[in-house]
């Protein structure tokens, strides 16, 4: 079996354990089969209610600093969860349309050695980044259920992994805490494996627009390469048209790509960094009036899913500006007339590339993550000086 099949079956099997997440709670709206199920119906439900429950608990708690706050932080995960519900639900086609996409970008491939490598490398890439964030992901989901039983076993404090109380049920009572407890535990049966599988599909087609790039490049040098044999050989002007063409095309189906994958996910990357930049600065204040043991593990939560995306971004970025520099290193002097032409239409479009942004306001990349940090820094030490 080749590199390029290869990496194509492995590509393949991790989405398979993503859409098999993702069907187990009815959600699994990247395949072009998906229907809306009473499974999705309860999914959708549950989270209305979750949602629901915090803004009541809200409102109970307004006059207690240290459970608003640990119901706030819940809430902005709840909207996280509910936001990229909401935007997959209401797009199904399109992002079941840019899984097979993602496909086909490996079935388009020459199985040229090169292009082989390529993607055996972001495939190993991918592979290693859904096994990283999924135990990471999981591990932080666990040590929450657990984290009551610590601080039981520290000091006989009781609390709740959310922070979040069912109305009507006093927590402090053996049966409300047990309820409380038992109803928190239960969200965490669909709600972690729905986030992390969703992320997943994310960073696969994130990575799939960094092949695309690379094939790119290797198109390219070997266009550069064509170039220069035509200055002993004349007749290699057609050849070195289709390849002008052929690099066109890719690039065009690259911007689509990109352009789908922005229309998708613009306004969801704007609730999740605006969520985990609140949830930071509400943990900040708190950590800074008294000791809250809860609050480490939410700014690390809240920093890691920040920091992610942003580095996501910034491998675009990088890619976008790699294949530029090897369009400016063409040997476009040594080309045709006609040849030139076309090569002027590629250059005019690799200078407007198309990049991830957070709302349409900025570029995904880890200038935002310090921007963002930045304004975090502002807000705390405006709200320390109230």
């Amino acid at each position: 079996m080749s590199r390029s099949s290869s990496s194509f079956a492995d590509f393949q099997r991790i989405l398979y354990w993503q859409h098999l997440t993702l069907k187990m709670i009815g959600c699994d709206i990247f395949d072009s089969n998906f229907r809306v199920s009473i499974l999705t119906l309860c999914i959708v439900f549950l989270a209305g209610l979750f949602m629901v429950i915090s803004s009541i608990n809200l409102y109970l708690f307004r006059d207690n600093i240290f459970n608003f706050t640990f119901v706030l932080v819940t809430f902005f995960f709840g909207v996280i969860g509910c936001g990229r519900l909401g935007f997959l639900l209401t797009h199904p086609a399109v992002a079941s349309n840019l899984v097979c996409e993602a496909k086909r970008t490996y079935e388009l491939t020459t199985h040229s050695d090169g292009e082989g490598k390529v993607l055996f490398k972001y495939t190993k890439l991918l592979k290693q980044c859904v096994v990283m964030f999924s135990v990471i992901f999981m591990f932080g989901v666990i040590l929450t259920a657990v984290m009551p039983l610590i601080f039981f076993l520290m000091n006989g404090e009781k609390i709740l992994p959310f922070g979040v109380i069912l109305p009507f049920l006093d927590p402090n009572s053996s049966d409300g805490y047990q309820l409380n407890y038992l109803y928190q535990i239960s969200s965490m049966l669909w709600t972690p494996p729905g986030l992390t599988a969703s992320q997943n599909m994310y960073f696969a087609v994130v990575f799939n627009i960094c092949i695309q790039y690379d094939l790119l490049i290797l198109k390219l040098k070997a266009l550069d390469e064509l170039i220069g044999k035509n200055v002993t050989d004349d007749n290699l002007d057609e050849q070195i048209r289709r390849k002008i063409v052929d690099i066109i095309e890719c690039q065009q189906r690259l911007e689509n790509f990109v352009t789908t994958l922005e229309k998708l996910y613009a306004t969801q990357v704007f609730i999740e960094v605006a969520s985990n930049a609140l949830q930071i600065v509400m943990t900040l204040f708190v950590l800074h009036i008294d000791m809250w043991m809860p609050g480490y593990l939410i700014l690390m939560i809240a920093t890691f899913q920040l920091f992610v995306s942003c580095f996501l971004g910034t491998l675009i970025d990088i890619k976008s500006e790699l294949f530029t520099k090897e369009v400016y290193n063409i040997s476009w002097h040594r080309m045709g007339t006609n040849n030139r032409k076309t090569l002027k239409f590629m250059l005019a479009k690799s200078q407007r590339s198309i990049q991830l942004s957070c709302g349409g306001m900025m570029t995904v990349n880890m200038n935002l993550f310090l921007t963002v940090y930045k304004k975090i820094y502002s807000i705390f030490m405006m709200l320390q000086n109230i």
